[in-house]
């Protein structure tokens, strides 16, 4: 069975991973910090004793040669008393010195020449009741023997004290070493486990925001995460939903092609019997009729044309993207669109202003396309601005590759919260819902005729009112090639 990791098992894992390490080296350091302690506290106890040990066995020696000839001097016995306790003393003090002897830490070899040759002596061993009789108790040359192996021992001693500092500055140094060498390894294991986790998050993260992002632009398409985890099971959902969101969307526009279709036969029979009606080819009509027969006229001159708008939808899912370009003048494009819609009655109390560019560079487009994208933006424009007022249409240079169209009106502008939804397919600003016309789709047929010519398509509100449309596109200097 696979075991699955969820986003808490992860981080539940790197915790206890990087819990293990900080024990593991506070461990090491507590090891460590034990062995210097243990070696401070040996020098310091061996050493010390040895030093005052062995200092107090020289004045031992002494003591027993002034006593023991202050006794044959003056005849007083308290002298031998004298000598035998700085012999004991010295017997004592040397036989606690042997003792501290340990493999770890081995004293002089000198100590062990002083008692053997202490107790081989055996002027050593002379008893009170004998001492009048007895020779000088041992020779100053062996005396200052004993008196120089004292010494030496001493400075082994000493030399030993230096070599365990050294060893416990090297300890010391081993610790800094391993803390340092400690707090990498957790350093790089936090960061190599922050990474993985991160990767693990941020990987499926930026694929659903990609996925989302597609959605908002009606994209509809699955992403695929492989991991086993918690966003595994929201990737499911998500494609669950964009799925649900296309097949929604493929019955909701294959049902308005159908609508739309079924509806233009009878309505152009009722529009072309209204129009015979008026003409008088039936008989004739007064003057009351033919005015509410101009209204039915009217009205279904303008039912037919939300049947265009709703027809294009079937343009827009069916669009590729491919297209065949040819040169354009872009002068000419805006002279076309601005005599079009004059010519439709489109334009009543406002003033279009054409701002041609001199010596402009042709641009590389499928005119019918583009002339189809400039009606639906200025038209827009036109509906949305104030009587009397103006809309101006431009033509710039953006770069060395591309043209700037640009459409301006000095209407009541876009809200932000909505300029990202209006190139969407059927959006409609909330403020024009209920008093006009439309259906949503002249901006989202733009965007896509705009894009699949390798352009850009925005809308920016401007300082002084209202908002401008803008929209590029290759310059004749730029190679063309199919785009999708």
């Amino acid at each position: 069975m696979k075991i699955k990791f969820g986003i808490t098992s992860k981080l539940l894992l790197l915790f206890f991973f990087l819990l293990f390490i900080f024990y593991g080296i506070l461990l090491v350091l507590f090891v460590d910090i034990q062995s210097l302690k243990e070696t401070s506290q040996q020098i310091i106890s061996i050493n010390n004793q040895v030093a005052a040990l062995s200092k107090g066995m020289n004045d031992n020696l002494i003591s027993m040669d002034v006593n023991l000839k202050k006794f044959k001097l003056l005849k007083k016995k308290v002298y031998l008393s004298y000598f035998e306790t700085a012999k004991n003393d010295f017997c004592d003090g040397l036989d606690k010195i042997i003792k501290l002897n340990v493999p770890t830490y081995p004293i002089s070899s000198q100590w062990e020449w002083i008692r053997k040759s202490f107790q081989d002596n055996p002027n050593t061993s002379i008893h009170l009741e004998s001492i009048q009789e007895s020779p000088v108790w041992v020779e100053d040359s062996l005396m200052n023997k004993w008196m120089e192996g004292i010494s030496t021992a001493r400075k082994e001693n000493q030399r030993q004290i230096e070599q365990a500092l050294i060893r416990i500055n090297d300890l010391g140094r081993q610790s800094v070493n391993k803390s340092f060498i400690g707090m990498l390894v957790s350093l790089l294991a936090g960061i190599l486990g922050a990474v993985f986790i991160s990767k693990s998050m941020i990987g499926p993260i930026k694929k659903l925001k990609h996925g989302l992002n597609d959605i908002s632009k009606d994209h509809y398409h699955l992403i695929e995460i492989n991991s086993q985890d918690e966003f595994s099971e929201l990737a499911s959902a998500f494609n669950n939903m964009s799925r649900q969101l296309k097949e929604d969307e493929d019955i909701r526009s294959d049902f308005i092609a159908i609508l739309s279709h079924e509806i233009r036969t009878p309505l152009s029979s009722i529009r072309e019997s209204v129009n015979m009606i008026i003409e008088k080819v039936l008989g004739p009509v007064n003057d009351t009729q033919r005015k509410f027969l101009k209204i039915a006229s009217s009205e279904i001159s303008r039912i037919n044309d939300l049947l265009d708008h709703l027809l294009d939808v079937s343009m827009l899912e069916s669009y590729s993207g491919k297209i065949s370009p040819e040169p354009i003048d872009p002068n000419q494009l805006l002279r076309e669109v601005s005599t079009s819609l004059i010519a439709k009655g489109k334009i009543k109390d406002v003033t279009i202003r054409l701002h041609e560019l001199g010596d402009a560079p042709m641009v590389m487009g499928v005119k019918k396309e583009i002339i189809q994208v400039l009606l639906n933006i200025v038209y827009n424009a036109v509906k949305f601005s104030p009587t009397n007022s103006f809309v101006d249409i431009h033509v710039n240079p953006k770069n060395n590759k591309d043209l700037t169209f640009e459409v301006s009106d000095q209407g009541p502008g876009i809200p932000e919260e909505e300029q990202s939804l209006i190139f969407k397919k059927y959006y409609r600003a909330k403020d024009v819902r209920n008093h006009m016309d439309g259906v949503g789709l002249g901006l989202s047929i733009s965007k896509r005729i705009i894009h699949a010519h390798g352009g850009i398509i925005y809308v920016e509100n401007n300082k002084e009112g209202g908002c401008s449309f803008f929209f590029t596109l290759p310059s004749i200097n730029e190679s063309m090639t199919t785009q999708g």
